[in-house]
């Protein structure tokens, strides 16, 4: 939580920054910007390094997320010039990057297969959560984003205590240093089996690695079709995922709210969007054991092309003369669905694909750099709203985001696979050209399992 909550930041913030006044540091546009763009630009950075820290051990990975988050949160606190708000929004980014690839990569980790889902989607809601509390602390403290910034560097404080003293390494890591031991005995306990008590077939079998021909460095794994094939169809979602305006609504929501003809204190807008990405995360998490990714992320893209196009001809019959009883209750109606419906798919699917898509043998590589081209993608929208919103209009920027959302729809029922509901060898097996998966029948029933080489 405490790194995304710099997802919502310069939503609260940026109003006091650019206000009139004397008594405290003040901003223009374009530094305001910048200031939007600073976080959006170092993500990828943070999503590159990341496989640095989790290849030491997917609980440092987490640590030094936490730790980069607490550094960050301090420095925007502190800041005394309009530099030092910048290198605060870049560390603060830094630790995005970090915090998508190892919370999920944790879990995806740890979670067994029917839990999979779920527990991915609760990564989701708690960063979900968090930018509905920072829109929530802007409310409150309108005029002080120095509170606000305090405010939001007590959770990553809280998490680094927890870290050290609760969370354990995860099996899969300690099975691949060559620690079977250690991942037998820690995948007991995240399984619930007493100490004193062999492992069943079915434990034994998610730590049996897969089978790699010898002497293949990480260069010849990564130009397997089984690690091509996702990375592309990864990469062209997040395309989608940032193009089609999730990431520019989250990060101008109060601006945004303003501009749109919604008739509301615009503070009060932004919480709104973030109740309604909140109950669609909780919605998402109960329906993706259900219904998979496939027919989420289709249904999510419907939903945003219908309810932007709405906004967009909304906007366009108020400007040219067209009188419209509704009380400001229609644009209300379009930004809230079109937000919630958003999160449904194409805001969450991606990071939860991305943690069970790629092979072990470049998952951490490939997933921090498919996050990484995915904000990037961030960055070029969040910087070039100003201008597309000069050049289009608002209704014209709703409409290029409809579009967009459509042809992500047509992108994911031709390419995107359904995950739900296989075990990480068996979705490693839907890419490659030879179909390699089988349980072995031997030496995984009764009392020898325990002594079963991992």
């Amino acid at each position: 939580m405490g790194p995304l909550m710099s997802f919502g930041y310069s939503a609260v913030a940026e109003p006091v920054m650019t206000a009139p006044k004397t008594d405290d540091l003040q901003l223009d546009a374009d530094q305001a910007n910048w200031m939007a763009t600073a976080t959006a630009i170092s993500i990828p950075f943070g999503s590159l390094i990341s496989s640095l820290a989790l290849s030491r051990g997917r609980k440092i990975g987490l640590f030094v997320t936490s730790l980069t988050s607490l550094t960050g949160w301090v420095t925007i606190c502190t800041s005394n010039s309009y530099e030092q708000i910048l290198i605060g929004r870049i560390i603060t980014g830094i630790s995005v990057g970090l915090s998508v690839i190892s919370t999920t990569l944790y879990v995806a980790e740890i979670a067994e297969t029917k839990w999979r889902d779920t527990m991915l989607a609760w990564v989701s809601i708690s960063g979900n959560f968090s930018i509905l509390i920072v829109y929530i602390f802007g409310y409150i403290s309108k005029d002080n984003w120095r509170l606000v910034a305090m405010m939001c560097a007590l959770f990553p404080a809280v998490t680094i205590v927890l870290i050290l003293l609760l969370i354990p390494e995860t099996p899969l890591w300690l099975r691949d240093q060559n620690r079977p031991e250690e991942a037998l005995k820690m995948m007991k306990k995240f399984r619930g089996i007493p100490k004193d008590q062999p492992a069943p077939a079915k434990v034994l079998f998610e730590l049996k690695p897969q089978l790699q021909k010898k002497n293949q460095n990480l260069l010849r794994h990564l130009i397997k079709r089984s690690s091509i094939v996702p990375f592309v169809i990864m990469v062209s979602f997040f395309f989608f995922q940032q193009f089609s305006g999730i990431y520019i609504v989250i990060y101008n929501a109060v601006g945004i709210m303003d501009k749109s003809g919604i008739q509301i204190d615009p503070y009060i807008g932004a919480i709104l969007i973030g109740v309604a990405r909140f109950i669609a995360t909780l919605v998402m998490a109960g329906l993706t054991k259900t219904f998979g990714r496939r027919f989420l992320s289709i249904l999510s893209g419907i939903g945003m092309t219908i309810f932007m196009s709405g906004l967009s001809l909304y906007l366009f019959l108020i400007e040219n003369g067209t009188v419209i009883s509704d009380n400001g209750i229609i644009p209300v109606a379009c930004m809230l669905l079109y937000v919630f419906t958003s999160t449904l798919g194409y805001l969450l699917i991606p990071f939860i694909m991305v943690s069970e898509i790629y092979p072990s043998k470049v998952k951490d590589v490939l997933s921090g750099l498919s996050i990484a081209i995915g904000y990037i993608f961030s960055a070029i929208t969040i910087k070039t709203y100003p201008d597309m919103l000069r050049l289009m209009s608002m209704q014209g920027l709703f409409l290029f985001f409809a579009i967009i959302s459509l042809i992500g729809v047509i992108f994911i029922f031709l390419f995107l696979p359904e995950t739900k509901g296989k075990t990480l060898c068996e979705i490693e097996d839907i890419f490659s050209k030879k179909k390699v998966f089988e349980l072995p029948m031997e030496g995984v029933v009764g009392e020898k399992t325990s002594n079963t080489t991992l």
